[in-house]
């Protein structure tokens, strides 16, 4: 498949770099030409130098013969350009653009719905939303995504000393709780991910990522020894469009919320759009004032502003002063890394997210839905079982599955099954599967039909 992704940021150089090893033919479009320098040390890719919201540039970058176009700057116009140039002036067979406005999302709609072209606009920001909502149902977890229709979650604990699974292999797990209808997916160990086989051992500081089917829940989290918490008390710092529609959707909840703003304009607007949340206008890292508000009773402390070293910063501030949880948005790979050692539970990435609902849209076979976790080093796939295809072609321990790939649930009508390997996939089922980075390309192998 050849590629063209236009905008070198965070997001086009994390899925080009993806796309890259796992195959593709791929050319990333850059304005900035200091990125672009840097861009092509690091990337095994084409780099281009120029406006990719101009006919020419995308020319030069193969866009005629191109069967992806991705645009994923930063700004929702210059994307909704770049996606219209390649649906009614390229014909481009499939294209995905960033859209974070309502208002240009549906617009781009209306003008593209009379091209051949299959498009896909991806919010970041509502996947952010979504994402923290997800979370704030788990306790203990940091980080949590739900599969199969929302009947199976996927979520990561950070292992403590307490939890009985310490000390056990995964075999002795499933034997000594049978009952627990959870099945561990992803273990992150240091540096390293390791989607685990039966010998594998759980350590205390692993990070761990379950498949829980959602009614069996509440008995892993005994298991795990995750602390619930009684408090419904959510403070949220940054009047973000992610704070904003954060805000809404707890109020739906009938949460307790407050909302943190330094800004004196974007808290008169929050304050207007608001009709039950607490808005107050001050620094997000001022002690008095998060003392003042009582931090101490906060059940989970959101900081979403647009700065994320001072997320970080009012994270491990709001966390001193007694906040039970806290979840930072950290875009920044370096400071991502570090959130494990510094005291915060969660980290939000839009990046990330943005990178795995693009390849929901990019990967063969039909793709459901699709995440990248933590550091993007695993990806978990829900996709449609096809009549014809390897993944149907026997028992799970017999089609051949390499290591490093794991089918952890799979959904038949209203049935639930967390497979072991002498059961088989059919044609119709929906597949729940684990894969890390390095192995996600050969998934194309068993999710088309031949």
């Amino acid at each position: 498949m050849n590629v063209v992704i236009v905008g070198g940021g965070l997001v086009g150089s994390t899925l080009a770099g993806k796309l890259a090893r796992d195959g593709y033919d791929v050319t990333l479009v850059e304005q900035d030409a200091v990125k672009v320098s840097d861009l092509a040390d690091h990337l095994d890719v084409q780099v281009i130098n120029g406006n990719g919201a101009g006919a020419p540039v995308l020319r030069r970058a193969g866009i005629e013969r191109a069967d992806l176009l991705v645009a994923t700057s930063n700004s929702g116009e210059f994307n909704m350009v770049v996606g219209l140039l390649g649906t009614s002036l390229f014909k481009v067979p499939r294209v995905v653009i960033r859209l974070r406005d309502p208002e240009l999302a549906e617009g781009f709609g209306l003008i593209s719905k009379d091209h051949p072209t299959d498009y896909v606009q991806v919010d970041p920001d509502r996947a952010a939303v979504e994402r923290i909502v997800s979370l704030l149902e788990v306790p203990g977890a940091v980080d949590m995504v739900p599969f199969l229709d929302g009947r199976v979650l996927l979520a990561g604990f950070r292992m403590s000393a307490a939890s009985d699974f310490v000390g056990l292999t995964l075999s002795h797990i499933r034997l000594m709780f049978p009952a627990a209808a959870a099945l561990v997916a992803a273990i992150q160990r240091g540096d390293d991910w390791i989607i685990p086989h039966g010998d594998e051992e759980i350590r205390a500081g692993d990070l761990v990522y379950f498949a829980v089917l959602r009614g069996e829940l509440d008995n892993v989290l005994s298991l795990i020894d995750a602390e619930a918490e009684r408090r419904h008390r959510v403070m949220i710092a940054g009047a973000s469009r992610i704070g904003l529609e954060l805000a809404r959707r707890l109020e739906e909840l009938s949460v307790q919320v407050v909302l943190v703003e330094e800004s004196k304009d974007l808290a008169r607007k929050a304050e207007e759009a608001l009709s039950r949340t607490l808005v107050v206008c001050g620094p997000v890292t001022e002690r008095e004032l998060l003392e003042e508000e009582d931090i101490g009773r906060v059940s989970t402390f959101v900081a979403v502003t647009p700065d994320h070293e001072v997320n970080l910063v009012a994270g491990l501030l709001a966390k001193r002063l007694g906040a039970h949880r806290v979840f930072a948005m950290v875009d920044n790979p370096a400071l991502a890394n570090l959130i494990g050692e510094i005291g915060i539970d969660a980290v939000i990435s839009p990046r990330s997210l943005a990178v795995g609902l693009m390849l929901q849209h990019i990967r063969r076979g039909r793709i459901l839905s699709a995440a990248a976790l933590l550091e993007d080093k695993v990806e978990v796939v829900e996709a449609e079982a096809l009549a014809g295809s390897r993944l149907t072609s026997g028992p799970l321990a017999e089609i051949g599955l390499p290591r490093g790939v794991l089918v952890a649930a799979l959904a038949r009508g209203e049935s639930l099954l967390m497979p072991q390997g002498g059961d088989s996939v059919q044609a119709g089922d929906e597949v729940l599967i684990i894969t890390t980075s390095e192995r996600a390309k050969s998934l194309d192998d068993y999710l088309t039909a031949s």
